[in-house]
């Protein structure tokens, strides 16, 4: 009797633990890592002809804190890279520093198990834009970026109580890029104005670590 009393008393425990999985005061730890990159070659006879492609790259980790219970609010802090060749010995490279605040509001629809997560992402970009040869590098522009998303088709299934696997496909996207350059007692300024609407284009995969 007193081994099953232990075993109801660890189950009754593990219980109300998962049914804490999103509610006031519990933390995530998450983030992402992207990358990609291409190149192309011409062949023609006994003449080849390589030309390299753009590379990108970038790294933003994320906390997030359930302020009330289904709401959480989150911040990341990421860095991209993106590299453009003009060509085989020049490139234009712009650098981001982004801070990324934004919340998500869980609902369950398989208990503790499987939830959907719409949510609201701003991101604001700091950086610059620099042209490279083989023996210099020049400033371009000074770089600002901004946007908001918002994310309709988004889920979470956790297999487990403290891990979450996080699943988006699809956003509706406003971005503003802007580009500044001093020389003298000239400025010279571009925007960039971009909106998307995307399902199933650019889905993603994340993990979350809860505690």
């Amino acid at each position: 009797m007193k081994r099953i009393a232990i075993v109801c008393t660890l189950l009754c425990f593990l219980g109300v633990t998962a049914l804490s999985a999103q509610n006031q005061g519990d933390m995530y730890i998450s983030g992402s890592i992207g990358m990609n990159g291409s190149s192309s070659k011409l062949t023609a006879g006994n003449t080849t002809v390589k030309s390299p492609g753009g590379f990108q790259m970038s790294i933003t980790p994320q906390f997030g804190y359930f302020i009330i219970d289904n709401l959480e609010l989150h911040l990341g802090l990421g860095y991209s890279f993106t590299k453009e060749p003009d060509d085989d010995k020049s490139s234009t490279n712009t650098s981001l520093f982004v801070i990324n605040p934004g919340v998500n509001y869980y609902l369950p629809i398989v208990e503790n198990k499987f939830f959907y997560t719409p949510g609201l992402d701003l991101g604001i970009g700091f950086g610059a834009q620099n042209y490279i040869d083989d023996t210099s590098k020049e400033k371009l522009y000074g770089v600002t970026n901004f946007y908001v998303s918002l994310s309709l088709l988004s889920f979470e299934y956790r297999p487990v109580q403290n891990f979450g696997i996080s699943f988006r496909a699809g956003d509706l996207t406003y971005s503003l890029m802007s580009y500044k350059q001093t020389s003298g007692n000239e400025t010279v300024k571009m925007a960039v104005n971009n909106f998307n609407f995307g399902i199933n284009l650019g889905a993603s995969i994340g993990f979350r670590y809860y505690f």
